[in-house]
């Protein structure tokens, strides 16, 4: 039993009760949170502090410099930091707001089958506003430009561009002769110039 104890590794901060890390938080002097797990929480709550303004890979150095750690030790204190204090550094707005929605359509379901017309109504104005007006963007200026398509025919050293507007208002006759044009042997590149310019 003495054996299977000494192999036993110990909690990390993570795995601590909630009341005592915000025992901690409310009075540090008088903390119940064991000495362990102090300093650990220290690094935590300086590298969330940092997360706010600065990229993760600005904060290891700096947690390495301030706490004398390895960079391994940096990079739980910051991936913990991350799990534990979610703010504008790493905020998923679109899994609140499904949340949210979900949360309404189900209260406004039991409002319903519970005969609860105010409630449903107040419930139905607040479903509203967090799904809000659709978002009318701005057309993009370029779209309606208009784009030149060619199609490009390279013969040894000659390139032809063929605008595909024009090559739209062919019929299948006239492609078909273009394309026998191109494809059968000619005697000289002016032939061949003479043909796709016609």
């Amino acid at each position: 039993m003495a054996e299977m104890a000494k192999y036993q590794t110990k909690k990390g901060l993570a795995e601590q009760r909630h009341e005592l890390i915000l025992a901690h938080i409310l009075d540090p002097e008088n903390s119940p949170l064991p000495t362990e797990y102090k300093e650990q929480f220290n690094r935590v709550v300086s590298a969330a502090k940092m997360l706010d303004e600065l990229h993760p890979s600005s904060v290891y150095p700096r947690l390495q410099a301030k706490y004398n750690i390895t960079r391994n030790t940096a990079r739980n204190d910051i991936k913990l930091a991350q799990e534990l204090f979610k703010s504008k550094h790493e905020f998923d707005w679109d899994y609140w707001q499904q949340w949210q929605i979900k949360d309404l359509v189900d209260t406004i379901r039991t409002c319903k089958h519970a005969g609860k017309q105010k409630e449903r109504i107040a419930a139905q104005k607040v479903l509203r506003d967090v799904i809000g007006e659709k978002v009318i963007g701005s057309e993009d200026p370029k779209r309606m430009e208009k784009s030149v398509f060619n199609i490009q025919l390279n013969d040894n050293k000659t390139i032809v561009n063929f605008d595909l507007s024009t090559i739209k208002g062919l019929s299948s006759t006239e492609i078909h002769t273009i394309v026998e044009a191109i494809v059968a042997p000619a005697e000289t590149d002016e032939q061949i110039l003479e043909i796709l310019n016609t």
